[in-house]
């Protein structure tokens, strides 16, 4: 029997969403619908960015498991000069721990011009069960190639386009193509753009002779990682790094981290909007239930199942949204792989979009809570419905709404929010920064909910300035709060994600390009590598600096060092610096200090790589590197642009010789006063390209500085794209609202038709009433997007570790004429219909 009480309730409970919540919501699809887009397009956003981001971390962690397989640790080079290749009979011999080492070489050269990744290795690589490993031994079973066959030659990827028999010049060897390999597993490794050889002739290929570039190990049974880390690290004695096989995968996530967190705080924002425009809904929900939900208490209904129904209501909006919202947002994911900034070409690894695991339901779930919580205060209003009000006008009853012991709530909440917002955005160091900028647009939107009266009553005020139909548009806002501030509310909160993302990434390009000052005083740069990319190596073959330096009209060849170093398991990147050398270092720091670094008597560092390895300007730092331990003082701490885990910068002889890479990377080149730019500039091309058989780029300062504007732009345009569709749906919400407007309050048209009003007159009612809230919701639009974007560059200098600078933006009045051109153009449809209404179908609605 016990059962009977719990059917009943369920059974009652069926009965009332059917009733009241279902009948409301197929009564107002268009309502619906609005929610759900915003709710799909919230979904969307965070699916896409996760997956975009977690694409990069996946395929390299991808390529990381198909080159070493079974491998527990790796040791390897410091930079790419690699490692000595008697360090692994070191390691077989005191390190017990070790039961495999296997010899590695994964270095680039060019064939064809196009950049491709060499792997080698010795017979120790069938120790690890890697999908390399299978690849090569199945390709060789299925083409009956035996051992002796394959060490005399190379086997290459399809993406070579080279084939079986053909012979080939790489970096001046020459070889054969012994084998072909098409396997599916082979095409993570730089899209199958791979030639693989056994370890002497790989070391020839890659002119690493006597080095790898680093060494796989797996340990005995019995043995734990921890132990064979120690003993490998007493054996490198800080000549490599012992790091786990997945390490490229964790450097890789933190170069996409700056343009992952701009567009992920953009995401985060438009889950905000979406909880506020779930909450506008609700709140229209129970304004036009007030009557339903009144009949029901009267009938004996409570007060806790019908809140319950609602938040359960708003619950189904987050969850259908979030389902719809994940397919589409895996294929937005698919379309941003392709626009992002190529930042995997150094792992050689080919990016393919991979959803991450959490993705999906984090999505869902992110809605739901988003949903539920938005609706909680709707809700709140079943709590001042009173069974007396069953025969009331929701609509009379809808006057209180904003007042009492919740707004003050809202507004205390939310003006702590704000602090704390404005605070974290000063105080919290790293990406946990980002969150500051969610907790700032909670508290801003829960301080407009409390300020609902004042709110309204400026719009009343406007509304009333515009004559007859004004007078009577401002009475019918104040018998309405709630509209009226959900209207205003929609157009303020269009603008502010406007302006917020466009001035933060237009302040973010303008900071870099200010903080990048000195890369384009050159007149040309000479590097392997294109424009936009860190020219880290190769190291170019010293006779192109010398047939650079004899084309008549260069006055002077400048050469340059830039190295990617492993400190552990981050990845930094260290300038080499020689007198005459221009860059932003030299430009940053103060002259005294330059002179000591040229003098190898310190270091510059950059603010972010100062705080991953905590030490401050005055520290020593202990620099590991192929030749062992060194130490530098820290002189000075410069802003510098966020670049993997920072940046810092040294004495070009000291980086070549720690660092066992003498020459230079990229080349500065200055003409000769009056020398003409577009004349030198095919001499200089046909100059380096004659002096050696890598590919050399040859391209202006400005060019070097406008290509790193527009990576960055690059990266910007994902969260520009974000800021447009939350616009959009914005506006789809604002024309909803508007029409929703006009269709409750049909009764009170149709008799003031009735009462001799031209059709004139009612759409100019209704047109006054959406100026007025166009005019309300800019300017509190303008002042919220103002304030979000002052905490949004406090945010991305803390994450990118330049100082944005604040800057008005221009298009403030372009976003005010757009909000007037929108809640015109979403009251032309309503003010027509209004207009066009059947007076007596009008009066006889109930």
């Amino acid at each position: 029997m016990s059962r009977l009480p719990l059917v009943g309730s369920l059974l009652a409970g069926a009965t009332r969403v059917r009733v009241v919540n279902l009948r409301e919501l197929l009564g107002h699809r268009l309502r619906v619908i609005t929610s759900l887009m915003v709710i799909v397009v919230a979904a969307t956003l965070m699916v896409a960015v996760l997956g975009t981001y977690g694409s990069l971390t996946s395929s390299v962690q991808k390529l990381s498991a198909t080159i070493s397989g079974t491998a527990d640790l790796e040791v390897a080079g410091i930079v790419d000069s690699g490692v000595d290749d008697q360090l692994a009979g070191e390691i077989r011999r005191d390190a017990p721990a070790a039961r495999s080492v296997v010899p590695l070489i994964n270095s680039s050269v060019f064939i064809d011009g196009k950049r491709t990744t060499v792997l080698g290795s010795d017979n120790n690589i069938t120790a690890l069960s890697g999908d390399l490993r299978d690849a090569v031994q199945g390709a060789a079973t299925s083409e009956g190639t035996d051992l002796t066959t394959l060490m005399s030659g190379i086997s290459v990827g399809t993406g070579t386009g080279l084939q079986k028999g053909q012979e080939v010049t790489i970096n001046g060897v020459d070889t054969t193509v012994t084998m072909v390999i098409d396997a599916p597993e082979a095409q993570t490794i730089n899209g199958g753009r791979f030639v693989f050889a056994y370890l002497g002739l790989a070391q020839q290929i890659t002119d690493h002779e006597g080095r790898v570039d680093s060494i796989l190990v797996t340990k005995e049974p019995g043995a734990t990682t921890d132990e064979l880390r120690d003993q490998l690290k007493g054996v490198v004695d800080g000549r490599a790094v012992v790091v786990d096989p997945d390490f490229r995968a964790k450097q890789a996530e933190t170069a996409a981290s700056v343009t992952r967190d701009s567009t992920l705080l953009v995401s985060l924002i438009s889950l905000v909007i979406a909880g506020f425009l779930v909450f506008n809904t609700m709140n229209m929900a129970v304004a036009s239930r007030r009557s339903s939900i009144a009949m029901i208490r009267a009938l004996g209904g409570r007060r806790g199942p019908l809140v319950a129904d609602l938040i359960g209501e708003a619950a189904l909006f987050g969850l259908v949204g979030g389902l719809i919202g994940v397919p589409i947002g895996i294929l937005a994911g698919r379309w941003a792989i392709g626009q992002l900034p190529d930042v995997l070409s150094s792992y050689g690894a080919t990016v393919e979009f991979s959803l991450p695991g959490y993705a999906a339901p984090a999505a869902v779930v992110a809605c739901v809570l988003a949903c539920c919580a938005a609706s909680v205060l709707a809700a709140r209003s079943v709590f001042t419905v009173s069974p007396i009000e069953a025969m009331s006008s929701s609509v009379a009853a809808d006057q209180q709404s904003g007042r009492g012991i919740a707004a003050k709530i809202c507004a205390v909440l939310g003006v702590v929010l704000i602090v704390a917002g404005w605070l974290m955005s000063d105080e919290i160091q790293g990406r946990a920064v980002v969150t500051a900028g969610i907790v700032f647009c909670v508290g801003m939107l829960l301080v407009c909910y409390a300020l609902t009266p004042p709110l309204v009553a400026a719009v009343t005020w406007l509304a009333g300035r515009f004559g007859g139909p004004g007078k009577l548009s401002a009475v019918n806002t104040e018998r309405a709060p709630r509209r009226a501030w959900a209207t205003l509310m929609t157009v303020a909160v269009a603008i502010t994600v406007g302006l917020c993302t466009s001035g933060v990434m237009n302040n973010l390009v303008s900071s870099i390009t200010g903080s990048l000052s000195g890369l384009a005083d050159p007149d040309f740069y000479v590097s392997s590598q294109e424009k936009s990319s860190i020219p880290d190596g190769p190291v170019i073959d010293p006779a192109v600096t010398e047939a650079v330096a004899a084309v008549p009209g260069v006055e002077r060849v400048v050469r340059g060092q830039w190295a990617a170093v492993n400190v552990g398991e981050s990845r930094v990147l260290l300038q080499g610096l020689e007198p005459e050398t221009s860059a932003p270092f030299v430009r940053k720091a103060r002259p005294e200090v330059i002179q000591e670094v040229l003098a190898g008597r310190g270091m510059v560092m950059s603010h972010t790589l100062a705080r991953n390895l905590d030490v401050d300007a005055g520290d020593t730092v202990e620099i590991a590197s192929p030749t062992g331990f060194h130490q530098l003082p820290v002189l000075q701490l410069v802003d510098y642009v966020s670049i993997n885990s920072g940046t810092a910068a040294i004495s070009s002889d000291l980086l070549s010789q720690w660092f066992n890479r003498p020459g230079a990377t990229f080349l500065q080149v200055d003409l000769e006063p009056g020398a003409d730019r577009e004349q030198m500039r095919p001499l200089i091309e046909a100059a380096a390209d004659g002096a050696t058989s890598m590919p050399m780029n040859v391209y202006t300062g400005q060019e070097g500085l406008d290509a790193t504007k527009a990576s960055v732009e690059q990266s910007g345009a994902f969260a520009i794209a974000i800021q447009w569709i939350v616009a959009v749906v914005a506006a789809v919400a604002l024309l909803n609202t508007l029409l929703l407007s006009v269709i409750e309050r049909k009764r009170e048209l149709g008799v003031l038709r009735a009462m001799g009003a031209s059709r004139r007159f009612v759409r100019r009612m209704v047109l006054a009433e959406a100026a007025a809230v166009a005019a309300v919701g800019s300017l509190l639009g303008v002042v919220m997007g103002t304030a979000l974007h002052v905490v949004g560059n406090k945010i991305l200098t803390e994450t990118t570790s330049v100082q944005v600078q604040y800057s008005p933006q221009i298009v403030i009045g372009i976003y005010v004429v757009v909000a007037f051109v929108l809640c015109f153009a979403g009251a032309f449809f309503p003010a027509a219909r209004a207009g066009r209404m059947n007076i007596s179908e009008a009066i006889l609605t109930e």
